[in-house]
C-alpha cells in the first residue's frame, strides 16, 4: 500500500513539474514598440551624456523559448526622432558630418544568429546599419518573462568612427569620445 501511494505521489509530482515546465514555454511574435526603449550613452569633453531614440519599428520579431536559436529580429530606428539630451545636439546630429539624416533617415539591426548562453542569457549576432555603413555585431542580452510578456534587456558598445558618425572637424575623439554604449529594453507579446 505504501509503495502504491508513493508511486502515485511520484507520478503526480512528475506531471506537475512537466506542466510547470511547459507553462514557461512561449513564443513571442510582436514587439511592443510603445513599451520598448533603446538609448545610448556617450562622453562629450569628458562628461557622460545620455540619449534615446524616441521611436522604433519592428519589421520582424520572433522568439520561441523552446527554440531560441531560431529567433529573428529586424528593427529600424527613425533617426529624426533621436534625442541626444539637448536641442543643439539634436540639430547637429542631423548634419552631414554626423548622421546625415536627409540621406540616411534610418538605422537598423537585422539578426543572423541567436546563441543560448545559459541562465536566461543569450547572444544575438547580426548586421547593424548606420549612415549607409554596415557592421556585424554580437550583442549579449538577458531574457525574462513577466505577466505574459517577454523582456529582452542588454547593452553593447560601438565605435562611432566605424559608421562615419562625427566626421570632419568632429573626427577628433577628444571632444566626443569614439565609444557609444547602446542600451535596450525590448518588450514582446505572444
Amino acid at each position: 500500500m505504501i509503495l502504491k501511494s508513493a508511486g502515485r505521489y511520484m507520478a503526480a509530482t512528475a506531471l506537475a513539474l512537466l506542466a510547470l515546465a511547459n507553462s514557461h514555454a512561449a513564443t513571442f511574435t510582436k514587439l511592443d514598440t510603445q513599451a520598448s526603449r533603446i538609448g545610448f550613452g556617450y562622453s562629450q569633453m569628458g562628461v557622460s551624456m545620455e540619449g534615446a531614440f524616441n521611436t522604433l519599428d519592428a519589421k520582424a520579431f520572433s522568439f520561441d523559448t523552446d527554440q531560441p536559436q531560431n529567433a529573428r529580429v529586424e528593427i529600424e530606428l527613425p533617426l529624426a526622432g533621436i534625442d541626444a539630451g539637448y536641442d543643439e545636439a539634436n540639430a547637429e546630429l542631423a548634419q552631414k558630418d554626423w548622421l546625415d539624416t536627409p540621406q540616411h533617415p534610418l538605422a537598423g539591426f537585422e539578426s543572423t544568429k541567436v546563441t543560448p548562453m545559459g541562465n536566461d542569457r543569450y547572444e544575438v549576432t547580426g548586421v547593424l546599419s548606420i549612415k549607409g555603413r554596415q557592421k556585424e555585431v554580437t550583442v549579449p542580452f538577458e531574457f525574462k518573462q513577466a505577466e505574459g510578456t517577454g523582456i529582452f534587456e542588454g547593452s553593447f558598445e560601438i565605435q562611432r568612427a566605424d559608421f562615419g558618425i562625427g566626421e570632419g572637424q568632429w573626427a577628433d575623439f577628444g571632444i566626443v569620445a569614439n565609444t557609444i554604449r547602446i542600451k535596450f529594453y525590448l518588450v514582446a507579446t505572444p
